[in-house]
């Protein structure tokens, strides 16, 4: 039993020596690492977003008044032109009302043409007046120096009563003139109520704005107009846009009249160019399906130009190039690790590893531009892992490049 437990411990003691040897040649061999050389390259930074095909310009018609659909001119798919009516609602009472203020306007008219006709005849009668007198009083200048009193009682009788008549059409006149102007306020206010019965009555009938073809139409003639839903919807689908939600960073990339390429399953393998139209002035919060919420700004592309296959709600995918430069020092973005917010590589020297800080510029998918802290021809690892540290000794692996 003694002799068996020695053999026992004997091997232990050797398996342990085995180990610690293996362990310690191993710690002592350099570590093989994925290295690359840094070198300079031309790269452009893109920005790639999903957005929905709009139509530029869509006329949503709703009621303005509840009412009756009398008639409903269009179907969905039908092409419409500017001015064209889509739905009309009954008009029934509109039209009394508008028949009842244009009586108003008529009997206003009557009013005021009757006014003038009385000033006009009374300004003739004064002036008839004012004629006569004045050829009596000629007569009796040319007959010299008469005793009006005494000598000739007649001639006193005929013009003193001129002379009342003449003023007592003054004041006719006067009163005349006054009557004129209330009718002719009344008219005006007559033919103003006129216009807003007509313009009420204009209300139960809905025209295109647009020339287009009608997406929607929810009214159906001899039921009440819908209220929830708009009686006809009307897109312009020869101009359309393209209406995507970025995060603030991509965002603050983009510029207005910044040209950008278009693509959808749709389309296969074409693609469609366009401008970038609008840039919201503010970000909105968008709640994601977590529950988090992140700050998103609205952007319009505008297409130049709209196959019959985009239709309005399809899915299409963006690519904007906001900058290109032409040898600039790069890296793969797998050869970059972040403390903080400062971004560190580890450069490979004397087969010994530096973890050295860069500053970054523009990036794509696979690259990204350093601005300092690397030269071109540095070695740098390519994919840094936790097992890396400052100082340690490694062995580069070039791959294809060192062959």
């Amino acid at each position: 039993m003694k002799k068996r437990l020695w053999w026992g411990i004997g091997i232990v003691v050797v398996l342990l020596a085995a180990g610690g040897w293996w362990f310690w040649r191993n710690a002592q061999s350099p570590l093989k690492v994925s290295a690359g050389k840094v070198s300079p390259l031309s790269m452009q930074e893109d920005i790639y977003a999903t957005g929905n095909v709009v139509p530029n310009t869509r006329q949503d018609v709703y009621a303005l008044n509840p009412g009756l659909v009398s008639k409903v001119s269009v179907k969905v798919g039908d092409s419409v032109k500017t001015g064209q009516v889509l739905v009309a609602l009954d008009q029934t009472l509109a039209n009394a009302q508008v028949a009842q203020a244009q009586a108003n306007v008529d009997a206003a008219q009557a009013g005021v043409n009757a006014a003038q006709s009385n000033i006009t005849e009374l300004k003739q009668a004064q002036n008839a007046v004012q004629s006569s007198a004045a050829t009596a009083g000629a007569a009796q200048t040319g007959a010299g120096t008469v005793n009006i009193s005494a000598s000739n009682p007649a001639a006193a009788g005929s013009a003193v009563p001129s002379a009342l008549s003449s003023s007592g059409l003054g004041s006719s006149v006067h009163q005349a003139e006054g009557t004129l102007a209330q009718s002719q306020a009344g008219l005006k206010q007559a033919r103003e109520a006129l216009q807003v019965a007509q313009v009420q009555r204009d209300q139960f009938i809905y025209k295109s704005t647009l020339d287009g073809t009608a997406l929607e139409v929810n009214a159906q003639a001899g039921n009440p107009a819908p209220v929830q839903q708009p009686l006809a919807v009307v897109a312009d689908l020869k101009h359309m846009n393209v209406q995507m939600q970025l995060n603030e960073m991509d965002a603050a990339k983009l510029k207005v009249g910044g040209k950008v390429t278009v693509t959808s399953k749709t389309l296969g393998s074409t693609s469609l160019t366009g401008v970038i139209a609008k840039i919201a002035p503010e970000a909105v919060i968008q709640p994601s399906a977590q529950g988090n919420a992140s700050p998103t700004v609205a952007v319009t592309v505008r297409l130049d130009q709209a196959p019959a296959l985009l239709k309005p709600g399809y899915s299409v995918t963006v690519q904007a190039i906001v900058a290109e430069k032409k040898h600039v020092l790069a890296v793969p973005l797998e050869s970059l690790f972040q403390e903080g917010s400062k971004n560190y590589v580890y450069r490979i020297q004397n087969g010994l590893l530096q973890k050295t800080e860069v500053k970054v510029g523009i990036g794509n998918d696979t690259d990204q531009e350093i601005t300092a802290g690397l030269k071109s021809g540095d070695l740098i690892v390519l994919n840094p892992t936790n097992q890396l540290s400052q100082g340690q000794t490694v062995t580069p692996d070039l791959g294809s490049e060192g062959a």
